[in-house]
């Protein structure tokens, strides 16, 4: 393939000339070889191709055929939204027999707390799986809990428990055909969007069954510690004949989410409801440890999720004494003493911008006067912590323009950036966002995305306080936003084009 006439960032137009899944070739003016395909670039922006660091690809690929709770802000709201969704089913006569799986709610939002007997009131016998928006709980009906071999109960399935439930719930009756279609469409929109590879934290054996999918993206797999033993290493190993899956990290989850008060946390949660609690330890030192050695010894580098401060501490800890390379996923409630571990230890902050859009109130409700230590991108650039950015999807969408326009502009609304000492110029959350790859150059991978705009990564004026002007860095945010990419090539492949 020759893609001809596209901008560089800080050079004139040349041609990309594209070989065995290699950029060949780079120039003004390049002679088209026989038989060689030409995609015309009309003076685009050409930038290396886009990665999302962290999606949950099971969960996502449901998101089209799942009931949308977010916003709800009750229990009953909630149970409005299930009698409703089940009564179109009745009407349309379609569906009737398969599971309803909704996503969306934050128990964080929730004065009262769901409750199996009011779930199973609103259902009846339509097995009901209601995924908090952390992806941290869910809330069951008695059909449901049955057909997965649970026990009777009056709450909801969280943390551990349910995370080893998630992968089971394609024994639901409709939940497998959604994945199937959903798998297809998700490639689709994220390809549309820049998306050339991403990093699946499904749980699961994602590795056996994304070689399955024709895949039309890179995907990186990673494995829990339940299914060490039967995954394959090392990080890297390359599954299946297309060339693009390959092994990624041992996934440990440390602690819960911020929504759901379980992240650990060093001081204790204030809210209005009572709640003083430090949040949830999921996995001890000594557990993290023997899972990290493990997976040191089998080659694999590993994710650590760590929300809370308490939880990186612990992560950080652990990391040091095994000596694994690591990436802390999500990092994002921070001290001091927990970025400079970080630069010392070359440990990789994995950051959703996005969730600081979500988070921001909530944050300084629960942990009052400390949002400066939430999503501390700044500081971590500035300490030569090795940032890569993510979406947590489905948390939050996968797309990669709105993660760097959360890190630009650091607000969802009307209101100036949220402790905007911690804003990223967008060249920065461009370069946090390609897995690695600085430009594009003879001999890399021919993975290429071009947009229309030449001058989106240029940088925002800083004000005489040192900070971004707000105004610039809204406008910015907002252009990030707006993006439309004209088209994405996947191992000098063209994979979508509007």
């Amino acid at each position: 393939m020759l893609i001809r006439q596209v901008r560089l960032h800080g050079r004139g137009l040349v041609d990309l000339r594209v070989r065995d899944g290699l950029l060949a070739g780079i120039g003004p003016s390049l002679a088209r070889e026989a038989g060689e395909e030409v995609l015309d670039g009309g003076g685009a922006l050409a930038l290396p191709g886009l990665w999302d660091q962290h999606v949950h690809t099971g969960q996502l690929s449901q998101a089209h055929a799942r009931l949308d709770t977010s916003g709800a802000g009750s229990v009953g709201v909630i149970l409005e939204l299930v009698r409703a969704e089940l009564a179109a089913r009745r009407e349309w006569a379609s569906g009737g027999e398969a599971a309803l799986v909704g996503f969306g709610h934050r128990l964080v939002d929730l004065a009262v707390p769901p409750t199996v007997p009011a779930l199973d009131e609103a259902t009846g016998a339509v097995p009901t799986v209601l995924i908090g928006g952390d992806a941290h709980h869910a809330w069951l009906n008695s059909s449901a809990l049955r057909a997965l071999g649970l026990p009777p109960r009056d709450g909801v399935v969280a943390e551990e428990e349910w995370f080893a439930l998630a992968p089971r719930l394609p024994e639901l009756p409709g939940v497998a055909d959604a994945i199937r279609a959903g798998t297809a469409m998700m490639q689709r929109q994220a390809l549309q969007r820049g998306v050339v590879g991403l990093v699946d934290m499904e749980w699961g054996r994602p590795w056996e069954e994304w070689p399955q999918r024709s895949p039309r993206m890179r995907i990186r797999t990673a494995v829990y510690p339940a299914e060490l033993a039967a995954a394959p290493g090392p990080t890297g190993t390359v599954l299946g004949g297309s060339g693009l899956v390959t092994m990624g990290p041992l996934k440990v989850i440390v602690d819960g989410a911020l929504g759901s008060h379980s992240a650990y946390t060093r001081e204790a949660y204030s809210d209005g409801h009572g709640y003083t609690g430090h949040g949830v330890l999921s996995v001890g030192p000594e557990a993290l440890r023997e899972a990290l050695a493990d997976a040191s010894a089998r080659g694999l580098t590993a994710a650590v999720h760590a929300i809370g401060d308490a939880a990186a501490q612990l992560a950080l800890a652990a990391i040091g004494e095994v000596g694994i390379p690591a990436r802390i996923e999500h990092a994002q409630m921070l001290t001091d003493a927990d970025v400079t571990a970080m630069a010392s230890l070359g440990v990789v902050a994995s950051v959703q911008p996005a969730h600081l859009l979500d988070d921001r109130d909530a944050t300084e409700a629960l942990w009052p006067g400390r949002g400066g230590e939430a999503f501390r991108l700044r500081d971590l650039v500035s300490a030569g912590v090795p940032l890569v950015l993510g979406s947590d999807a489905p948390v939050a969408p996968l797309d990669p323009w709105l993660a760097m326009a959360a890190a630009v502009h650091r607000s969802a609304d009307e209101r100036p950036a949220w402790h905007p000492g911690q804003q990223l110029q967008p060249r920065e959350a461009l370069a946090a966002s390609t897995d690695g790859v600085a430009a594009l150059e003879v001999g890399g991978a021919a993975d290429v995305v071009l947009v229309e705009d030449a001058t989106l990564f240029d940088d925002v004026p800083v004000g005489a306080d040192g900070l971004m002007v707000e105004g610039a860095a809204r406008e910015a945010g907002a252009r990030l936003r707006e993006t439309e990419v004209l088209a994405t090539v996947v191992a000098g492949r063209l994979a979508a084009q509007r």
